[in-house]
């Protein structure tokens, strides 16, 4: 009885063994994990932030183009002589 019950007694110290280092993988994944989730919330917060400033920039750069537009076709016409002709139609639409 003794020679069959040692071998499973063998085994159960085994599964134990491996139980007990999947436990701790565990807890290293979820560790891993953890850090993961945490670095891809503070990407997401610091994409918003890019993503923001972008648009801020674009509307400053629409702004300026708003008010610089006037001085261009100005300086333009005064290049082309005064005269609205081909070479300042030429001129405005290679600005743009």
């Amino acid at each position: 009885m003794l020679n069959r019950v040692e071998p499973l007694k063998n085994e159960l110290r085994a599964l134990e063994v491996e139980a007990n280092e999947n436990r701790r993988k565990n807890e290293e994944m979820l560790s891993v994990i953890a850090g993961l989730e945490r670095s891809i919330a503070r990407y997401k917060e610091e994409y918003a932030i890019l993503i923001s400033q972008a648009q801020a920039i674009k509307a400053d750069l629409a702004a300026v183009e708003t008010k610089v537009s006037p001085s261009v076709v100005f300086v333009m016409l005064y290049l082309c002589g005064g005269h609205f002709t081909k070479c300042t139609y030429s001129m405005l639409h290679r600005s743009h």
